[in-house]
This record gives C-alpha cells, sequence and structure tokens, in this order.
C-alpha cells in the first residue's frame, strides 16, 4: 500500500517562486502608480487638483485616477519582470 504526502503537512504553504515574484513586482508597480498620482495631484500639474475639486463627485475622479494608474503601472512592472526572466535552453 502506497501513502501520499501531504505537500505541506501541519505548516503554511508557500505559493510558488514565479507567483512570490509577480506579487512582488505587482505590489512595487502599485505603490509607483500611487506615488506618481500623488505627486502629480501635489504639483497640480495642468490644473489636475484644481478641475478634481471643483468636480461634483471628486471622490470618484480620485478613485479612478488611483486605480487604473497603480493597475497600469502594476502591468508594466510584472510585464517587465516577465521578460527579464532567465531563458532555460533545453
Amino acid at each position: 500500500m502506497t501513502t501520499t504526502k501531504d505537500s505541506c503537512p501541519g505548516r503554511r504553504c508557500q505559493p510558488p517562486l514565479l507567483i512570490q515574484v509577480l506579487g512582488i513586482s505587482s505590489l512595487l508597480g502599485s505603490a509607483i502608480g500611487v506615488a506618481f498620482i500623488s505627486l502629480l495631484l501635489l504639483s497640480n500639474l495642468a490644473g489636475l487638483k484644481d478641475l478634481i475639486a471643483q468636480s461634483s463627485e471628486p471622490y470618484l475622479a480620485l478613485f479612478l485616477l488611483y486605480f487604473f494608474n497603480a493597475l497600469t503601472f502594476s502591468s508594466v512592472t510584472m510585464g517587465v519582470t516577465i521578460m527579464t526572466l532567465p531563458r532555460d535552453r533545453q
């Protein structure tokens, strides 16, 4: 009779290394996107802060601006991470 081993008995399972690297690069990209928009708003480039402040829905505008820039920057950093991985020469 054969017994199967549990992949991680009694301890927390770790995701594969590639998933960990992609998660870290995604978080880094999101942080870069949030920092980028914060700098744009602080510098009031092209009157963006004034435009959002005068909007009837400023929280929606801020949410969309932050969310989609964080999404874009995290996608870019994940893409760069994938493209810079070493290739298998088999």
